[in-house]
């Protein structure tokens, strides 16, 4: 996959573990330890806070965590950037034009308020134990939330809206493992709504994403996740494992865009009671064409797929040993289930009322038995396994 500018900033982030003796000295650099009242912008706090009145027009960084354990409430107020980046900031060695910014201080709370019109909204890097809740990040450049390097993360009921840049992502996880969000929104990015790379065991729970210029979600390199109950609407495409390996993806609904769900590239992933309605193209889909890859092991169960442009389902012959078992495709201008990979085992699938085959299967597939096919546009209805 390209990298990102969001991915670039990490690496240059990353720069960060070797000053962390400059970052210790932030306080100084920041006019010491300010009271809630008299909070400004490029302060670092190092005890529980609370903001009285918005900070704007910030022509760097907003509040700095400086302490383990403590508690930023912003108390529904916004802190507001000034929407250039930050004159003579190197961020080769110091964050840059972050809302809230936070390396290596374990176990902070951040809650109720607005970041906005900063490079990045909230940049976390090598943390713990770090919960974020009620915060709206739009309006930023680059990314609206961002962790790298850290664990333990839940961001419950916040939103990463409108970037700006043409990478713009409305939450970016790198490098990371025990990852929760829930109950999330995340609209109108240029590029990703929820992207988690190098990830490892997360929760992605009851989010709201849409109007994606690219995905609503995309794993890059990732593995343990379950993606359940989410709601992903006129992206381009909804759920995109490339690669992703070993997780469950279920419950959700995907409506709208060039694809449903896709896995570029895995193994053991488990895609399960998702409804996918008005796909361009295919509505759930195991490998892709350009480069020509694909995955192993896969279990595709009891999806419901409708009113796809083209496929219902597609299972490209790179794809190896995948199973398609009691899904039903309906309505599809093309094909029902089309597969090109003779070692997919097909069982209690149905198609119903799609323009051509309801399924069409190379020679040599695993026919599991039980499928159905009825209405399709070609009368043959199934090529290569039996349908009733």
């Amino acid at each position: 996959m390209r990298e990102t500018l969001t991915e670039r900033q990490v690496m240059t982030t990353r720069g960060l573990v070797v000053i962390v003796s400059a970052l210790a000295c932030w306080v100084a650099i920041g006019g010491g330890q300010a009271s809630a009242a008299k909070l400004k912008c490029g302060d670092t706090i190092t005890k529980d806070t609370k903001l009285h009145k918005d900070l704007v027009d910030c022509p760097n960084n907003g509040i700095l965590i400086g302490a383990n354990r403590i508690t930023l409430d912003l108390n529904g107020h916004t802190i507001d950037g000034d929407g250039t980046p930050a004159a003579g900031c190197d961020n080769q060695t110091d964050f840059c034009d972050v809302g809230v910014a936070n390396f290596g201080h374990d176990g902070v709370t951040v809650t109720d308020g607005s970041l906005r019109q900063f490079d990045g909204g909230i940049n976390f890097g090598e943390v713990r134990r770090t919960r974020l809740f009620g915060l709206s990040a739009s309006r930023n450049a680059d990314v609206g939330i961002q962790f790298f390097g850290s664990s333990r993360i839940l961001v419950r009921n916040c939103s990463g809206n409108r970037t700006t840049s043409r990478e713009g992502t409305g939450i970016g996880v790198f490098d990371s493992r025990h990852l929760r969000i829930l109950n999330s929104v995340f609209r109108h990015n240029p590029h990703v709504g929820i992207k988690p790379v190098r990830t490892t065991t997360g929760v992605v729970k009851g989010n709201f994403v849409s109007h994606s210029s690219d995905e609503g979600f995309v794993m890059e390199d990732g593995k343990g996740f379950h993606v359940k109950g989410n709601r992903l609407v006129r992206n381009r495409a909804g759920i995109v494992l490339a690669p992703g390996s070993n997780n469950v993806i279920t419950r959700n609904r995907v409506v709208r865009g060039l694809a449903g769900i896709k896995i570029a590239k895995g193994h053991g992933n488990l895609v399960a009671h998702n409804r996918v309605a008005h796909a361009r193209h295919a509505g759930i889909r195991l490998g892709i064409k350009r480069p020509f890859i694909g995955g192993a092991h896969n279990v595709i169960r009891r999806n419901w797929v409708t009113d796809t442009r083209v496929d219902g389902f597609v299972v490209l012959k790179k794809d190896r040993h995948s199973l398609l078992k009691r899904n039903v495709a309906k309505g599809s201008g093309d094909d029902g289930f089309d597969i090109e990979s003779g070692s997919t085992t097909l069982t209690r699938n149905r198609a119903v009322d799609n323009g051509e085959l309801g399924i069409e299967a190379v020679l040599g597939v695993n026919d599991g038995g039980g499928n159905r096919a009825h209405g399709n546009g070609n009368p043959f209805q199934c090529v290569n396994v039996v349908c009733g």
